[in-house]
């Protein structure tokens, strides 16, 4: 009796078990029903591709658009769309010729439609566009690679040089609107260069020569020369010395409307454990345990400018920037700054004369920490004019204009500055 309980037991569970697999079963069959096609397709040409716009199915398991077609190296593309957009781009055409284009359907469960077939002609490559803007000429110990990418889409520039007993081929990866490196290292010989450009779809263009290149020459001026153009100099014999305590004097009455921080004034020359000579000292802030070595303006709104006298006529090509290292990238470090430069041939009645305009520079942190720790290291270098390498004229006297800081706080700071150029014999 026992025995026979037991068997009708197992009978039982076995028969429950086979009920909820076959339960199971039903409830989670694939479907297997494709989706409508996509319809009312156009096509709007791009460089080396461009973008479909169409209507979506009524299915209400549609999840997205797919469409595939092959690059002329015979590699077939897939690209696809979300569920939300009624549009869809495809990249990486390589000529301005009719390519076939099928356009899929895709549901929840994969099942793809029956395609919609497209005939289109994109504008020529994304690297032929890119390749018309490129261009190489000479910078100072270096030469300098600049180019235009509108579509911002990826591409590798290959430059080969040659000259000095050596060749090389360099590659740059590039994706910005606008693009300017730099081959640097490089002496005063004649270098042969020649570039071409690949996308990441491997699409080619042409190797063009640039002909002979010569880099420019300059060289880190000494700063032992260097001083601080105080207020009372700036003005010379402007400048009102009436009052005894030298902390309450003021220009005369009539040169009061640009003694103002964001026009003919310095900002503090010493505050805290900073002081604006050691904006010149050619020691950098490196350790924040140790090292002092930097200008602090105290409590300051921006701008605020800074006048320094090189002590000779000069002409400078590019500068290098250091920041303080205690609170590198942020805080109240400068972050974009102004330079102006003057060569006032009467220095007695004040330097108010003569003031240029260079340039505006901006430090960003670059994305690659290996690479911020570098220029931390090794300061922020720009090019007075970066667009067309060359000295300015000759000066004497030089402003450094603070537009903006790093990100929060009440003052400005940085720790050194070094010009490079040539003294004007």
């Amino acid at each position: 009796m026992k025995l026979k309980i037991n068997i009708n037991i197992i009978a039982l569970f076995v028969s429950v078990l086979l009920m909820a697999s076959c339960k199971t079963e039903s409830d989670t069959a694939k479907d297997t029903v494709p989706p409508g096609p996509i319809s009312n397709v156009t096509f709007t040409p791009g460089y080396g591709g461009g973008y479909f716009k169409y209507t979506i199915p009524t299915d209400p398991d549609y999840l997205y658009a797919r469409a595939e077609y092959v690059t002329d190296i015979g590699k077939t593309i897939s690209k696809t769309s979300s569920v939300y957009s009624d549009s869809l781009v495809i990249e990486g055409l390589g000529s301005v010729k009719e390519y076939e284009v099928k356009l899929f359907a895709v549901d929840r469960d994969a099942n793809e439609s029956e395609p919609v077939v497209m005939k289109v002609t994109p504008l020529e490559p994304t690297v032929a566009a890119v390749f018309k803007t490129l261009n190489i000429y000479a910078g100072f110990s270096a030469v300098v690679v600049s180019l235009e990418n509108p579509n911002e889409q990826p591409v590798d520039i290959y430059v080969n040089i040659k000259g000095n007993g050596s060749e090389a081929l360099k590659v740059f990866s590039s994706n910005k609107k606008e693009e300017r490196t730099f081959i640097q290292g490089l002496e005063a010989v004649p270098y042969e260069v020649s570039a071409y450009i690949v996308d990441h779809y491997e699409n080619k263009t042409e190797i063009k020569d640039f002909g002979s290149i010569t880099p420019l020459t300059d060289y880190e001026l000494d700063k032992s020369q260097f001083t601080f153009l105080r207020d009372q100099r700036l003005y010379g014999d402007k400048w009102d010395y009436s009052e005894i305590d030298w902390k309450n004097q003021k220009p005369y009455e009539e040169w009061l409307s640009i003694y103002t921080q964001d026009s003919m004034k310095n900002a503090r020359e010493t505050a805290y454990e900073g002081n604006i000579a050691k904006f010149w000292d050619g020691l950098t802030d490196e350790d924040p345990t140790y090292s002092l070595n930097y200008f602090h303006t105290g409590d300051q709104s921006y701008p605020f400018s800074y006048f320094i006298d090189l002590g000779r006529e000069v002409r400078i090509s590019r500068m290098r920037l250091w920041q303080r290292s205690a609170s590198a990238w942020a805080g109240e470090q400068v972050k974009t700054c102004q330079i102006f430069i003057s060569n006032d041939p009467n220095p007695d009645d004040g330097i108010l004369d003569d003031w240029e305009y260079v340039g505006e520079y901006t430090i960003n942190k670059p994305a690659d920490e290996a690479e911020a720790n570098r220029e931390l290291k090794e300061g922020s270098e720009f090019w007075m004019y970066p667009e067309e390498p060359k000295f300015t004229r000759p000066f004497r006297y030089l402003r450094y204009k603070a537009i903006t800081r790093m990100s929060n706080g009440n003052s400005g700071c940085m720790s050194e500055i070094t010009l490079y150029g040539e003294e004007v014999k």
